[in-house]
């Protein structure tokens, strides 16, 4: 079975629900990282919407009708959809699709071109091209023909819109011609904004002149080859197997602008009108697309991250000094540019979209701090995040109140509080969560941010003056809130506050994504871990189970209780087009199967490499390619319930600690010498070179 391939047989059926899951687009999907395109029709023509991550509405407020914007669509008229066949080959980024007698063959390349050729009876009606813009939320639209190529321009432009946005999408006939009977003819559609261009008008008109169709198709499959041969699992559930393909490669869709990385909908965006304006949602939602990207071997999707990040430093100090603290804070959403959907005068604290929680920049710091304990590359660490996590921890130094030796944070809560927004939330029915002390999911996000600007700033040599501070920090920051429910002693929300919630995963994500409890924590942590999480069975948690999945994983339940819950997912939330239908948001379930398949066959979070860790020994497996803290790349086969074949890259020349019991060797690849290593139980260390290879034996 080929897992890179996908097929639609039908139509796509419009969702019916409310929020996001009636927004969720059932088509085909393509693109580049940048642009995307999802196949849909009307009742009579083939339709294909294109977005592009750059192109928002920046009109500040609480949404009103600003965020991002879709660019427009294709309309094929006279194409027979009562046959309906779209064969996806995500390993060369290419569609083939079959409509009664018309074929279409469509790819986005990587230049921000799309190419089609469709293929006719010259029997049959001829296809029909067009390209149409939206008119919806203000947008000015115009349209012209220059040297046989039509162009179409929208944008958004006036007094109440901060930051002037425009898009030309030109559409080009650049060959046509007849074999056995059929016309065959080649598009190409460029699409270009403001943000890649000045004249972004002139630009596209030139990206369609000097257009190859052949070898943009090559490059874009030489792309997306590349991209897979990056890392591999191979799993003998193929379901699984196929799901975990098509999801990297959906992430990869979207995450190629540097600028402008993707908020709740990535670039499948179908209209204007998506919800939350399509936004950057702090408390998970934003960040949860990453999890997957760095075990799975791919930190370049991490390239845009940072951006908007950045884009709202100034508001980031402003924000802390509401609180009367140095650094960073951040508001549970913004837009990028640091557009404002942030200011609402009905939240009782500063007119801010809080919410009671002063952990989101905290949260935001998990994806960076992935990004450097995996790979341990200070230049890109130094010119890219070593400052805004530096300020966050800033913030954190003044926001924590020590008593009695251990750091404690006040007034922070776990989940939103409606309390602070509107006039109708009573003070007295969510005193509790106002008065929050020691929520759990912060104290997570704390450990790791200090752990992390502790390793990085020793790491580049950078303010030793904060390292006694840090250290105590580390050490003494309060311990997790537990108590009794059901009999059985689990993790509480909160010290003081909200002791328990049926919904959401925020009790566990302490656990994953902020990496604080693992094989290493010991039996008495691990269990109270285990209690917490199978009195709260969140495994088709519409809001987190993209977290509780690769947290079983990270303290070892029972492997097939995670596979089970992978397929009750997919028989549950999972559209053909590879994409989850969740209330909670949009493309952020796309991380759900590769992170907790990747937790489940190795793991390297607590300085140890631990081989298939969470994984039942009697179905085989193998894996190329994982990416393990430490800046190793790892592979492993399990076969006959033996480990074996076991590689490890070193990428920067780090101590090595694996978990095996059977190593009777090591040996260095590029001279076949074996080198010393050292056995404490059942781990062994040795020392590696950078970009050396090590066999296991």
């Amino acid at each position: 079975m080929n897992t890179y391939f996908n097929e639609f047989t039908s139509k796509p059926e419009k969702l019916q629900g409310n929020g996001a899951y009636e927004k969720m687009p059932a088509g085909a999907l393509c693109g580049n990282g940048d642009l995307g395109a999802v196949f849909s029709n009307d009742e009579n023509d083939l339709i294909i919407h294109i977005s592009k991550c750059d192109f928002w509405k920046f009109t500040p407020g609480a949404h009103n009708d600003g965020g991002i914007k879709a660019v427009g669509n294709i309309r094929i008229k006279n194409i027979d959809l009562t046959e309906y066949n779209i064969k996806q080959y995500c390993d060369e980024g290419l569609l083939k699709c079959k409509f009664g007698d018309t074929e279409i063959e469509f790819f986005v390349a990587p230049q921000n071109v799309i190419y089609f050729e469709i293929k006719s009876p010259v029997s049959a009606n001829t296809p029909v091209v067009s390209i149409e813009m939206p008119d919806t939320c203000g947008s000015e639209n115009s349209q012209f023909t220059e040297n046989g190529t039509n162009c179409y321009t929208r944008k958004f432009e006036g007094e109440n819109i901060n930051i002037e946005t425009a898009v030309t999408v030109c559409l080009k006939e650049i060959e046509t011609n007849k074999s056995d009977n059929y016309n065959i003819s080649r598009y190409c559609i460029s699409v270009c904004t403001n943000f890649d261009s000045s004249n972004h008008t002139k630009r596209a008109i030139e990206m369609t002149s000097g257009c190859n169709y052949d070898d943009d198709k090559t490059k874009t499959r030489e792309k997306w080859q590349k991209f897979f041969d990056s890392s591999k699992v191979t799993l003998e559930d193929k379901k699984i197997e196929k799901l975990y393909n098509m999801s990297l490669y959906l992430l990869a869709c979207c995450m190629g602008n540097t600028k402008f990385p993707p908020g709740l909908f990535g670039n499948f965006i179908t209209d204007d009108f998506f919800p939350w304006a399509g936004d950057y949602h702090m408390n998970y939602n934003y960040e949860a697309p990453y999890y997957c990207i760095f075990s799975s071997n791919h930190p370049e999707l991490f390239d845009g991250y940072m951006a908007p990040l950045h884009d709202m430093s100034e508001n980031a100090k402003r924000f802390a000094g509401f609180f009367g603290c140095r650094g960073y804070a951040l508001p549970v959403s913004f837009g990028p540019k640091a557009l404002d959907v942030f200011s609402q005068a009905d939240c009782k604290e500063h007119g801010v979209l809080f919410l009671g929680q002063k952990s989101h920049a905290a949260y935001a710091c998990v994806i960076p701090l992935m990004h450097w304990f995996s790979t341990y590359d200070k230049e890109y660490a130094l010119e890219n995040y070593y400052n805004f996590i530096f300020n966050v921890a800033l913030f954190w130094e003044d926001y924590l109140v020590k008593e009695n030796g251990k750091y404690v944070i006040k007034k922070d809560a776990a989940h939103e509080i409606p309390f602070y927004r509107g006039k109708k939330f009573r003070y007295t029915t969510h005193f509790g969560q106002v008065n929050t002390i020691n929520a759990i999911n912060s104290l997570g996000l704390v450990k790791l941010l200090f752990k992390g600007v502790y390793n990085m700033a020793k790491e580049l040599n950078l303010n030793s003056e904060k390292y006694a501070l840090w250290e105590d920090i580390n050490e003494n920051l309060s311990k997790f809130p537990t108590f009794i429910k059901h009999g059985k002693k689990c993790f509480r929300y909160s010290k003081f506050g909200i002791r328990w919630r049926n919904e959401n995963t925020v009790g566990l994500q302490h656990i994953y994504p902020a990496s604080q409890i693992g094989f290493n924590s010991g039996e008495k942590l691990l269990k109270i871990a285990k209690n917490t999480y199978f009195i709260n069975d969140r495994r088709l948690d519409d809001n987190g189970s993209n977290s509780y999945l690769p947290a079983g994983a990270r303290i070892g339940v029972d492997p097939e209780f995670l596979i089970e819950g992978i397929h009750q997912n997919i028989k549950e939330f999972s559209l053909t087009n590879g994409l989850f239908r969740h209330y909670g948001g949009g493309i952020e379930n796309l991380t759900t199967i590769p992170a907790t398949i990747n937790e489940m066959l190795m793991q390297g979070f607590e300085g140890v490499i631990r081989l298939f860790p969470c994984w039942n020994k009697k179905s085989d497996a193998s894996f190329t390619n994982l990416r393990a803290d430490g800046a190793f790349l790892v592979s492993a086969e399990l076969k006959n319930e033996k480990i074996s074949s076991i590689k490890i890259k070193s990428l920067k020349g780090r101590p090595c600690n694996v978990d095996i019991a059977d190593i009777k060797s090591v040996v260095r690849k590029s001279d076949d010498k074996e080198i010393e290593f050292k056995r404490n139980g059942n781990i062994i260390s040795f020392e590696t070179e950078e970009n050396e290879t090590y066999n296991l034996i």
